[in-house]
This record gives C-alpha cells, sequence and structure tokens, in this order.
C-alpha cells in the first residue's frame, strides 16, 4: 500500500529555520528520509523534542477540561478520533460516486481540483484495513529511530526544574565576515536561529557558550525570553564564571546599621554589575511584593559601569598584576560596561491574556494563603505543622490532574457536535495545554521567588500600576474594540501590551538582552520582537555590525517600532491605523450631535415657545449621547498620552545612552566605532521622536473633537436655561388661570355666603326677630337687599382700585380725627406729627421757627404784650432754659412750638 501521496496546497508563512521546524512541517511518509538526511547533531535535536513531546503527552494523560468530565482529555481525543474516522470511511462509498460524476462534467482547474479530492477519498477509503494500520505503524517515528526514548544527558533538560522548555537565543558575528554559526554542542539552527536550551545555557558551567571571552574578533548577542531577574542574575554568573550569587531586594535596608568599614565583605563581580542602585533598587514599588505582580517594572535608565579586569591565568606575566587564585589583564584603555532598562509597546491576543491573568491571579491567591499560614504558625510555634503542610502541597503538586487543574475555567459553554469538529476542538486543547506550560511552570515558581518575575502588562496595568484589576479599562482599549468586530466570528480581539527591554553591553563584545515572549508563544513566531531582530540581523550586510553597539542600535529600533513597522505580515494590529479610524469615527459621531442639537433647536423655535412639547424638551436635554462620545474622546486621549510617555522614556534612555558613548569616546580618545555609533544613536533618537509625534498629532486633532464636544455641553446648558425660563414663564401662566378660577371660586362664595348666612339667621324661631310671624317676602327682601349690599361692598373691594383707595383713605381720616381730638384734651402733640417734626431737615426747622415767631409777635402784639428785639420763643427763660440750668432738647421744642400753633 502506497502512503499518502497528495500534495498540500496550503503555504507555510513561517518559514523553516532548524531541523526540527523541518522534521515538523514534513508529512509522516517522508520524515524518514528526511531524518535520514540529518547530521548527527541535527538527529539528537530531533530525538530530544519527540522525548518532550512525549513527556508532556503522559504528563497531561490524566488532566480533564472540567470537573463534569467522566473521562480525560486525551482518553476524549483518541474517542474522537476513531469516531471521526468510522464515519469518514463509511462516506467515502458514497462521495466516490458524486466525485466521478463532478469530474465527468467539469474541466480545467476545477476538475483538477475534483481529481485531488477523489485521490484524498481513495485514501480515506483504506483507513480500516490492517494494511493501512501497518503502514502507519511503518511510519510512526519509533520505528525508524533507534533508543528513541532514552534520555541522553548531554542534550535532555530535566523535566522536574520550572525552567523546562524555555530555550535562549544566541547570535554570533565575526568582524569582517558578518553573522557565523556557533559551533557548540549545546546549540542547534544555524545563524540567525540559533537556541540553547535554558538549562545549558545557565547552569551548565562547564559547557555553556555565555561565559566571558577575550576575543574582540567575535560579536555575541544572547537573550532570555523572559524578564526573570533570577535568570539574569544566574546569566551574569555564568558569564564571570562564578557561583550563584544571593540577592536580596531589602538587603541594602536592613544592612545599613550593621555596615562595619573594616569588616566589609568582597563582592564578586556578578554583584558589582547588579548592585542595588542598578538592579532590585529600580524596581518601581521597592519590590512590595503586597502589589500586584503587574505593577513590578524596573524604571528606565541607561548607566555606564567600569567593567571587571579579563582572567588570564594563573601565571604572572608582563602587563599582568598578581592575585591570590587568578591574574588580571589591565589595559590602556579599560571597556566598560552599559546597562539599560526601556519599556516599549507589545501586544498580546485577548484570550491569551485572559489565560494568563487567571494563572497569575490563582498563584497570587496560593501564595497569600500559603503566607498568612506560616506567619499564623510562627506565631503559634507549629513548624511541625508547616512542614506537613508544605509535603502535602507538593504531593498535591505531583498530581497532575490537579497541578493543572488552573486551566479548568469550568464547563465549556459551547462543545461541537460533530465528529470531525469534536476530534479539532479536543485537539486544540490538548495544542493549548502543551503550548502553555512552560509559561505556567514559570509564573508558579517564580512569580514570588526572592528575585521574582515580571510579567507582561497591559497598556492600563502599566500606567495604573497599583490598581489590582483592570480588565473594564483593558477592554475599552482602542486597538480591542477596533479588533473585536461582533459581526466577525471569526475576529481575533487583541490588546495592547507594555514590555520591558533589559540589556546588557559586556566587554564591548557581548550583549545580554532579556524581554518577553507571547504567552504560550513556545514556537515561531513571525510577530515576536526578537524574530524581527533575527531577520534583521540576517538581511543585512557584514559593513553593517562594526562594534556591539550597532548590534545594540538594532535591538532597540527593533523594539521601538513594534506598531511603526508596517512590512510585516503577522497578526500584529496597525495601532496607528485603528488610532485614526477612532478619531475618524468620535468626529463624526460630534458632527451627528451637533446636527441633533441644531434640529432641536430649530423644532423649539417653530413652535411656541410656550407651547413646546415635554418630549421635544426632554430631547433636547438629553445628554447621554454627548456624555458617551466625550468619555470615548477622552479614553482614547489618555492611551495616546500614556504611549507618547513610553516614547518620551525612551527618548530619554537613549539620550543617557548618546551620552555613555561620548564620554567613552573622550577616554578612548576618537574611537572611529564610538564615532559611528554616536551616528547611529542620533539618527535612532530622531526616529523615536518622530513616532511620539506621529502620536502627539492624533492626540491633537482628538483633542480638538473633544473641545467641540465640550463646547456642545455648554451649549446645551445654556439651552437648557433657555427651556428652564420658558417653562417658568408657563407657570406662571398657569398660575393665572388657577389665580382666575380661584377668583371665580370666590365670588361665588362672595354670592352665597350672605345668603346662606341670612337664610340661616332668619330661619331661627326666635321672639327677638320676629317672634315666629315673619312673612316669608319679607324675610326675601331682607335676604337680598342685604345680600346684595354686603355682595357689591365686597367685589368693589376686591376688584376696584377707586372704591378700596376711597374707602382706606375714610378710614385713615377718620382715625386722624381721633388722634386729633384726643391731643387737643391732652394738650400733646400727636406722636405721628412729633416723628415728622424730628426728622425735618435743620433749614426746615429755623424756616418753621420764623413763620411761627412773626405769628405769636402778631398775636401778642394783638394781646398787649412785647418780646425782646430778635428774641425767638425758643430762647425765653421760663425756668428750663440756660438760666434755669439746663438746655431744652429738640424734642421738646418741637413739642412747644406744636402747642404755640395749637393755641
Amino acid at each position: 500500500m502506497q502512503p499518502y501521496i497528495v500534495e498540500d496546497q496550503y503555504a507555510d508563512p513561517v518559514p523553516i529555520i532548524d531541523a526540527w521546524a523541518a522534521f515538523l512541517a514534513a508529512r509522516f511518509s517522508r520524515r524518514k528520509d528526511l531524518y535520514a538526511s540529518f547530521s548527527g547533531h541535527e538527529k539528537e535535536i530531533v530525538r530530544k523534542e519527540l522525548r518532550r513531546i512525549s513527556f508532556l503527552r503522559d504528563y497531561f494523560s490524566g488532566h480533564r477540561l472540567s470537573q463534569s468530565d467522566r473521562i480525560t482529555l486525551l482518553e476524549s481525543l483518541q474517542r474522537a478520533h476513531t469516531t471521526w474516522r468510522e464515519r469518514a470511511s463509511r462516506r467515502c462509498k458514497e462521495d466516490l460516486p458524486r466525485i466521478e460524476i463532478e469530474i465527468a462534467r467539469s474541466a480545467g482547474a476545477r476538475r483538477q481540483q475534483h481529481n485531488r479530492n477523489r485521490l484524498i477519498l481513495k485514501q480515506v477509503q483504506q483507513w480500516p484495513t490492517q494494511q493501512y494500520t501497518n503502514l502507519q505503524r511503518s511510519v510512526a517515528p519509533d520505528s525508524y529511530i533507534e533508543g528513541l526514548y532514552l534520555e541522553e544527558d548531554s542534550i535532555d533538560d530535566d523535566h522536574t526544574v520550572s525552567n523546562y522548555g524555555y530555550n535562549g537565543w544566541l547570535i554570533q558575528f565575526e568582524k569582517g565576515k558578518g553573522g557565523v554559526d556557533l559551533k557548540h554542542p549545546l546549540c542547534h539552527g544555524k545563524f540567525p536561529h540559533q537556541k540553547i536550551a535554558v538549562q545549558k545555557l545557565l547552569y551548565d558551567k562547564d559547557q555553556t557558550p555565555l561565559r566571558r571571552t577575550q576575543d574582540r574578533t567575535k560579536l555575541r548577542y544572547f537573550h532570555l525570553q523572559a524578564n526573570n531577574m533570577k535568570w539574569v542574575e544566574d546569566a551574569i554568573s555564568r558569564y564571570y564564571g562564578e557561583d550563584d550569587s544571593q540577592f536580596d531586594a531589602h538587603r541594602g535596608l536592613h544592612q545599613r546599621k550593621l555596615y562595619q568599614p573594616g569588616a566589609k565583605k568582597s563582592e564578586s563581580n556578578t554583584e558589582k554589575l547588579l548592585k542595588r542602585e542598578l538592579w532590585h533598587g529600580q524596581e518601581r514599588g521597592g519590590g512590595n511584593s503586597h502589589l500586584s505582580p503587574h505593577s513590578r517594572q524596573i524604571r528606565p535608565r541607561c548607566a555606564l559601569i567600569p567593567s571587571p579586569p579579563v582572567k588570564q591565568g594563573n601565571t604572572p606575566s608582563q602587563g599582568c598584576v598578581e592575585s591570590s587564585s587568578a591574574v588580571y589583564h589591565h589595559s590602556s584603555s579599560q571597556p566598560q560596561d552599559i546597562v539599560l532598562f526601556m519599556p516599549y509597546l507589545h501586544w498580546e491576543i485577548e484570550k491569551r491574556l485572559v489565560r494568563m491573568t487567571n494563572v497569575i491571579r490563582k498563584t497570587r491567591l496560593e501564595n497569600e494563603e500559603e503566607f498568612a499560614y506560616e506567619r499564623l504558625s510562627k506565631r503559634k510555634g507549629t513548624w511541625g505543622s508547616v512542614v506537613d503542610r508544605a509535603r502535602a502541597r507538593a504531593q498535591r503538586m505531583n498530581s497532575t490532574t490537579s497541578e493543572f487543574g488552573e486551566w479548568d475555567e469550568g464547563s465549556p459553554s459551547w462543545r461541537p457536535q460533530s465528529p470531525l469538529g469534536s476530534y479539532l476542538w479536543q485537539a486544540a486543547k490538548l495544542y493549548q495545554l502543551i503550548d502553555e506550560a512552560a509559561d505556567w511552570r514559570l509564573i508558579t515558581n517564580h512569580l514570588y521567588s526572592p528575585s521574582p518575575l515580571h510579567p507582561r502588562r497591559t497598556l492600563e496595568q502599566y500606567y495604573y500600576w497599583t490598581a489590582d484589576d483592570t480588565t473594564q479599562r483593558d477592554r475599552q482599549q482602542v486597538v480591542y474594540r477596533a479588533t473585536q468586530m461582533r459581526s466577525d466570528p471569526e475576529a481575533i480581539p487583541r490588546v495592547v501590551m507594555v514590555d520591558q527591554l533589559w540589556l546588557w553591553i559586556l566587554d564591548e563584545n557581548t550583549i545580554l538582552s532579556a524581554f518577553p515572549r507571547r504567552w504560550g508563544r513556545n514556537k515561531p513566531d513571525p510577530s515576536a520582537v526578537h524574530r524581527a531582530i533575527r531577520d534583521h540581523l540576517g538581511t543585512i550586510d557584514h559593513t553593517q555590525i562594526s562594534s556591539v553597539y550597532d548590534l545594540a542600535f538594532i535591538i532597540i529600533d527593533e523594539c521601538s517600532k513594534v506598531f511603526f513597522d508596517r512590512t510585516k505580515p503577522d497578526l500584529r494590529p496597525e495601532v496607528v491605523d485603528m488610532f485614526s479610524s477612532a478619531i475618524s469615527s468620535i468626529s463624526e459621531k460630534k458632527t451627528e450631535a451637533y446636527e441633533r442639537f441644531g434640529r432641536d433647536v430649530k423644532r423649539m423655535n417653530t413652535h411656541d415657545p410656550l407651547q413646546t412639547t415635554e418630549e421635544v424638551l426632554r430631547k433636547s436635554l438629553n445628554i447621554k449621547f454627548e456624555w458617551s462620545v466625550l468619555m470615548e474622546a477622552q479614553n482614547l486621549i489618555d492611551q495616546l498620552q500614556i504611549m507618547q510617555e513610553i516614547f518620551t522614556q525612551q527618548i530619554t534612555v537613549m539620550g543617557d545612552f548618546e551620552k555613555a558613548l561620548r564620554a567613552m569616546s573622550s577616554e578612548s580618545q576618537g574611537s572611529s566605532d564610538l564615532k559611528s555609533a554616536l551616528g547611529r544613536a542620533a539618527t535612532l533618537i530622531e526616529d523615536m521622536k518622530l513616532r511620539r509625534d506621529e502620536l502627539a498629532n492624533l492626540e491633537k486633532r482628538q483633542a480638538n473633537t473633544r473641545s467641540q464636544l465640550r463646547e456642545l455641553l455648554d451649549m446645551k446648558q445654556q439651552q437648557s436655561g433657555i427651556i428652564e425660563a420658558k417653562a417658568a414663564i408657563r407657570r406662571a401662566d398657569e398660575s393665572v388661570v388657577q389665580g382666575r378660577s380661584i377668583v371665580v371660586f370666590t365670588v361665588v362664595t362672595i354670592f352665597f355666603l350672605p345668603l346662606s348666612f341670612f337664610a340661616t339667621f332668619f330661619g331661627m324661631n326666635a321672639q327677638e326677630l320676629n317672634e315666629g310671624y315673619m312673612r316669608l317676602s319679607t324675610q326675601l327682601i331682607y335676604m337680598f337687599v342685604l345680600s346684595s349690599i354686603v355682595i357689591c361692598a365686597s367685589l368693589a373691594l376686591a376688584f376696584n382700585t377707586w372704591t378700596r383707595t376711597a374707602v382706606f383713605a375714610a378710614f385713615r381720616a377718620i382715625f386722624a380725627q381721633i388722634a386729633n381730638a384726643a391731643n387737643k384734651v391732652g394738650g400733646k402733640p400727636s406722636r405721628q406729627t412729633a416723628t415728622q417734626l424730628s426728622s425735618a431737615s435743620p433749614r426746615a426747622l429755623r424756616e418753621f421757627m420764623i413763620e411761627k415767631q412773626k405769628e405769636l409777635e402778631i398775636k401778642e402784639q394783638e394781646n398787649g404784650i412785647a418780646l425782646a428785639s430778635g428774641a425767638l420763643p425758643l430762647h425765653r427763660n421760663n425756668g428750663t432754659g440756660p438760666q434755669g440750668g439746663r438746655r431744652p432738647s429738640r424734642a421738646s421744642t418741637i413739642a412747644k412750638m406744636w402747642r404755640w400753633k395749637s393755641v
């Protein structure tokens, strides 16, 4: 029986970079010949990866997707596979005749497609036969690879260690030749895609290629795929050939009181390079373990550190200084190391972000629970219970089901029902577990270690770094809303992330970098930053890399331009275009809001202001739409400002990098490599400024829209004031109408109140009135005549101003006459007149007194009494003047003048 001979129509866009990728991309029937063509080292790599897959399959053999599943995921996958194969083989008998008819009817490309489908159906028709089963066994890897499942200590990794499944990348350049392959037994792949297991890179002290070298003709670049402080410390220790150094995040705080100059311990080269002010001391939040894990970040910085001398050997020689264990060579221009920390923008698929967040949250809860229990046990002194609990926890972690229960998100809401759909769905779930296993174990074991892991963070987690949960803010991102597209079921929502580049330039020939990969991407990732760096280094000419600083600029530039490189055909979001589209959409909504407002104003103006309907008023006063657009605009501006801040930090770091290069150039008397590096640094800074300016222009456009929305809200507020004034007028008119109704009821009351009173009064059988013998006509005459008089008087007082004025004037005159009569009897002026005189001006008083004096003189002359010339009646000596010892008061004088007037 022949193997599968149908050619694939799908072309993988990811190019093959090593022997293992080529082995996976090949058909099962061709893998035997391909494996035979590999070199001995490539065969070792293939065997190692096949053993890793076998280990992971066994590792997940007891895993269930949810607690309600009765069988494991692996068993369910096998059942689905068997069911699908049986159904497909049965349907072949029906589909083959139909395909033959289609071939006879069609022509050209369509006929070729039907011929291909016929070949596939003939292959499927042979599945149930024993011959096909034997063919499957013959193409299995263990049939042609001897000793496949025998572990080899030289290449296999320890699967019990947390870093199992992680690889480190390495690239080597030779001056004058360009990129070259690093010939090393632990490395596999070719330039620029060579990699090595993290376990071998960091912990194989004898064979690791990371050791320090004096060869200045080669430039080496090593990369770690996570911001793990423990990995960096071990990598620097391997570089200097030292034992693993112990770093304490708070050591610098509690040792200040114990500091003794004479007893100071000598620091290793690793501790000097990773000293507190350039390592743990730069952690945001002071490395507080009670803050959220996403708050961890090294503050942006670039610093210059003197490089320690290079070991030459144990024999003293010329130009060397003897030491107790080694001899160090001192050159005339001692090289200096550079350390750099810089944030940059990246992205992640929203579903993968949710799974990463769940793992981090559960790990944090377990750590807090364990910390609280141990603290309580320490207080009680029951250390035995702590040990027992730790052992029980270790046993639970050894259980596959309980350990990888972290992926248990409850019973899935949807599962495919067709045999093929169920098989593919369960295969995808198993693939997801295997793909994310390395990242899950890394978080579990390093998230709360003394030198912790710095996980990836979203744009909002980077800015609101003290917030515990930013899920709602993350889903308000412009990129997330632009890629969600609910109308498209195949849309992949994505989220903007903020990663961080850690970079060390050591001895002018070695670079060590660390930044995270995307969650669960334990395979070639076309959109990975390091993949972009490798592709760039693989295409440039050897003349473009003359020093280690040129290599560093390429790394920094690729990290900085993730969203500004539009040449990458991958799933990365076009962030600038998405923000431009969002700004255009918000501007359109703003225009629509203005048009709505204009229509409402026109509608209100066409109606009588006092007769505008309540519906129009409510609609014109509703600001829900405008407020939602304003919040959307503000959210977009906030995101643009955060991204601008990131680029500002990048520019600041690059400015410090340029200053460090200038300082080194002045010390080395203008080296050509440093001069070239300074020129590239200036160019890179300008590129970063252009990227920031592009974001600033977007923010400026959106700021104008936001200002217009605020003006619209202000106009609506003013319009609401006008509407309120109109409503007040309408309410006043309604009050007038209601007042008229009250007047009507009052008039009716005026008419009927006296009638009812007199009817009641005359209805009394009292002898004092009529002795009970008054006729009805007489009573009616009394009733209507008297009621008419009362009604007319009441209506006149209520509705006639002249009548009210006359009545009030008559009452005032009556009361005035009564008051005058009382004053004449008592001999005292009225209080009202005295008050009027007391409030008169001095000039009026003088004129009044002169007039009264003339009247008094005439009256006295008539009576034969003469006054002293020029003497006023106020100055007469009547016993109360100056001769009497007391000057008369103004009130008494006025009272006397009033009595004289009365006389």
